[in-house]
């Protein structure tokens, strides 16, 4: 064989009808319209023995258990299992989520998922995998790497008074305050190339879809958020399905989030890859399989499940009997709720306080994808491809379970690095990250 095999299919996964959305723990009602469609996309690979199907799906992430479920249907399926599956998420705040969550409202609290949804998705994920499979025919594959930095930056804003994070949702107006963490700013783009033209791009990029919410009614609706805009003007050039991976964006955001943000920070990203035309370098590798490595992990907060149930049924009835709905003693009830909901949330996700995280590798050519199902910090990614750059970490792939911060990130403080944003211990981002350099090392040699 002297081409690897691709074929593609896309899916319009939006919610014929209201449902709860998944991103913004404030919503108080389920979601009423549509700003973008959503979409689920499926790049299959074959190279004559081994196969791959990267689905990137337009939702905020895919619960590890649930991942499981897919990849046992898939695998029944088609006969393509894990790890040869990579399941990813764009981490858009305006979506429905196929797994069960919680919203701070006391009156709503657990929300389990739409099961006309899930199983809608579902079908369409096996669709997407039968129709990319019959599809495969020979391309070469393509490589450019972009840096793109004007449109994101590190919210995890150092204060220059005491060393500490302060959270900048926002780029600071002052910001002679602060020294601003670094971020991954590359705009990696694969595209698939046959003598027709580009048949395919898959791209990969570190920011936080979540622009939008002004006027405030935009949080009730469905949107694909910047990911859409960059689609769209990269399918405008080169006619061909493009589908999208979220990078290290776990405290990379916008500089800018409202107004048309989405759309200039998508046509930025697409027109950044368009006008590299030149720069692609073709990948003569024809390398393709995949791999996995698990670690035992144990859980940062650590309540059994009885007592955690109780307590959350206790915080609730408190808030929902209060006699004045403001006042401080009313605030601190809420915020008594929606910490003993986080902790119920987590002790029903793990109930003997221990979990295993998959760590996934897909080989494509010269290029390892590093699936890891978590919010991933920015350092991580860079340390990795300052080792490796050939290598692209894909965030909120293969599950969903919280931020991943190295350990010193707790000592410096910031909302990314709190057992409320983290599922386990300290130092669980830098044994992951050790195996992942590891595995990259060995995988080289």
């Amino acid at each position: 064989m002297d081409a690897l095999n691709f074929g593609t299919a896309v899916r319009d996964i939006t919610p014929a009808h209201p449902v709860w959305a998944h991103g913004y723990a404030n919503r108080t009602r389920r979601s009423s319209g549509v700003l973008e469609r959503l979409s689920l996309g499926c790049l299959a690979v074959s190279n004559g023995e081994a196969r791959v199907l990267i689905f990137a799906l337009d939702m905020i992430g895919v619960k590890t258990d649930v991942c499981e479920d897919l990849y046992a249907l898939l695998e029944k399926e088609t006969g393509v299992g894990y790890p040869h599956i990579l399941i990813s998420g764009s981490h858009t705040h305006f979506a429905s989520a196929l797994h069960g969550t919680t919203l701070s409202d006391p009156e709503v609290g657990f929300v389990d998922p739409e099961p006309d949804y899930v199983d809608e998705v579902k079908v369409k994920l096996v669709e997407a995998a039968h129709e990319a499979l019959g599809t495969l025919r020979p391309m070469r594959l393509e490589t450019a790497r972009i840096q793109v930095p004007q449109v994101v930056f590190n919210r995890r804003t150092v204060r220059k008074s005491d060393g500490m994070v302060e959270m900048n949702l926002l780029y600071p107006e002052d910001v002679s305050p602060y020294t601003f963490s670094p971020v991954d700013s590359e705009l990696t783009v694969h595209r698939m190339v046959d003598e027709n033209g580009v048949q395919a791009v898959l791209a990969n990029f570190g920011c936080h879809p979540v622009t939008g919410c002004s006027p405030d009614e935009d949080t009730y609706r469905f949107s694909a958020d910047y990911p859409y805009y960059m689609r769209q003007t990269i399918a405008e050039a080169w006619h061909c399905p493009v589908f999208f991976t979220l990078g290290a964006a776990g405290d990379a955001v916008p500089m800018n989030r409202k107004g048309d943000s989405r759309e200039r920070i998508g046509s930025i990203l697409g027109h950044a890859a368009v006008l590299a035309e030149r720069t692609f370098q073709v990948d003569p590798s024809l390398d393709l399989g995949a791999d996995s490595v698990t670690l035992d992990v144990e859980t940062i907060v650590q309540t059994p499940p009885a007592t955690a149930e109780a307590e959350y049924e206790d915080a609730r009835r408190v808030v929902l009997s209060a006699q004045e709905k403001k006042g401080d003693t009313y605030r601190e009830q809420v915020n008594t709720f929606r910490k003993k909901m986080m902790v119920c949330s987590r002790a029903r996700l793990y109930p003997e306080n221990k979990a295993e995280i998959k760590v996934q590798f897909v080989r494509v050519g010269s290029t390892v994808f590093v699936g890891l199902g978590f919010e991933v910090l920015a350092e991580a990614s860079l340390k990795m491809k300052a080792r490796f750059p050939n290598s692209v970490l894909v965030s909120c792939c293969g599950g969903y379970q919280g931020y991943l911060p190295l350990a010193y990130e707790y000592d410096r403080g910031g909302y990314e690095a709190t057992e409320s944003s983290t599922h386990f211990v300290p130092g669980t981002a830098d044994r992951v990250l050790d195996a992942v350099l590891q595995w990259i090392e060995n995988d080289a040699s």
